[in-house]
């Protein structure tokens, strides 16, 4: 049976600080912006003031400030869109400035700003922003670069930049997507597993309406199913039963792998008499469509709805009770966790 334990929606992000920088790489990006903030412009807004090159000094001040700020603000709170977005607009502001203060400084750092940008910001808004770090790192070095004679290899090696970040940038967004999908699916139903109940069950239970009705299931005398036909027939069961799940109930509807033969069922909205109806129409779909030989299989299932405010553990767990008395009480059958609610219908 269920045991369900109390989980902070927050504990997916205490992981240790590298594996979260492996797993997110606008984060990774964003605190090296903060890093090169600590180590570098800060020192150099010091060393400004003690040379009396207040313009200077206060151009380095605020770029730590902000640099810095934004990858505090990303660890914190594990946004990076906002942070992304300020750090991709301090680049070029920093390039500009760069290029005012110290003319050509402001060519060298155009190439990692525009790299960058690709990993902070959408892909249209990361060429705008690159564009304008070229442009006015150019303009602002003309005689440094050469003038005409420099800029189409300027022009040239930093759109060579910008193709290399957009191409890698948009490689690793698609491995992180399929990765994240992968991890927050059961591999052998296909259907939602445990760590995406936890996710979507915070947030839907975290408002002061109810979240809809829960139904624990669990698969009646599996364990015989494995044991006299083998795990590879228990697997089987296992799939045939989730793609029946996802084939009978409603689309709004959601089916979650908790483990083992057991899956919960989220019904949003649905009230009693609704939720009845889909877990009757979802029993009879089971014993129709799912056999092992000639043996039709059957499920029990405790269902509970949710009550305002109240946990999705606690709503669980209610559920989990009754599906407890509907196991004692001859399996194939539905239990709802309280009297008041709808008896099961045979």
């Amino acid at each position: 049976m269920l045991s369900p334990r109390s989980i902070d929606p927050a504990d997916a992000h205490h992981l240790p600080w590298w594996d979260t920088l492996r797993e997110d790489y606008t984060l990774a990006v964003i605190t090296l912006g903060g890093v090169v903030a600590a180590l570098w412009l800060a020192p150099f807004a010091v060393w400004r003031a003690l040379q009396g090159n207040w313009l200077a000094m206060a151009n380095d001040a605020v770029l730590t400030v902000l640099l810095g700020g934004s990858a505090i603000y990303a660890w914190r709170t594990r946004q990076t869109r906002v942070p992304g977005w300020i750090m991709a607009v301090c680049i070029v502001g920093g390039i500009w400035a760069i290029g005012v203060a110290a003319q050509f400084a402001a060519l060298f750092w155009a190439y990692p700003g525009v790299l960058m940008m690709f990993f902070l910001v959408p892909p249209w808004a990361a060429a705008t922003l690159g564009a304008a770090a070229v442009v006015g790192a150019a303009a602002l070095s003309w005689q440094e670069l050469g003038g005409t004679e420099g800029l189409p290899f300027f022009v040239i090696t930093n759109v060579l930049t910008g193709v290399y970040g957009f191409l890698v940038s948009q490689q690793a967004q698609r491995r992180i997507g399929r990765w994240q999908t992968l991890s927050l699916l059961d591999p052998l139903t296909g259907v939602g597993n445990r760590r995406l109940l936890e996710v979507e069950f915070a947030q839907g239970f975290a408002g002061t309406r109810s979240a809809g009705t829960l139904a624990v299931i669990d698969l009646d005398y599996f364990k015989a199913i494995n044991d006299q036909h083998g795990h590879d027939a228990g697997d089987a069961v296992l799939r045939d039963v989730a793609a029946v799940m996802q084939a009978t109930v409603r689309k709004t509807d959601r089916v979650y792998r908790f483990g083992g033969e057991e899956f919960v069922l989220w019904l949003s909205p649905a009230d009693a008499e609704v939720a009845t109806a889909v877990l009757q129409r979802l029993r009879q779909a089971v014993r129709a469509q799912v056999r092992v030989g000639q043996t039709p299989v059957t499920f029990s299932a405790g269902v509970a709805t949710h009550v305002p405010a109240e946990s999705w553990q606690a709503c669980l767990a209610r559920a989990d009770a009754a599906l407890y008395r509907a196991k004692g009480s001859g399996r194939d059958r539905v239990c709802w966790a309280d009297s008041g609610e709808p008896p099961s219908r045979q």
